[in-house]
């Protein structure tokens, strides 16, 4: 799925009950979100499991860099406020923890 949120379009994708907490998962660098094959099997039975491209990697947009923290913090900021989630779990391997 893709979703406009600041200002770059990002690919996301989400699966699990959604009455379950969400827990959202950020890859390391030079791979994308299917880097959590494995845990999205595991978790999606308990958890509403989000998943998503960070910038510049896999079906995200890639706008010229270079990218700061401060500013990869601020595209899943306002990505979960995009898809209107409050409050999430966090788990990112290993810059994006």
């Amino acid at each position: 799925m893709k979703i406009t949120a600041n200002d770059i379009t990002m690919h996301y994708e989400m699966v699990g009950p959604e009455s379950a907490p969400v827990v959202t998962l950020s890859h390391s660098l030079a791979t994308d979100l299917s880097m959590w094959d494995p845990q999205v099997s595991v978790l999606k039975s308990g958890y509403r499991v989000l998943r998503y491209d960070t910038r510049g990697h896999g079906g995200t947009d890639a706008p010229e860099g270079p990218y700061t923290l401060e500013q990869l913090a601020e595209d899943v900021r306002a990505l979960l406020h995009a898809l209107r989630i409050p409050k999430t779990h966090y788990m990112g391997f290993p810059w994006a923890g």
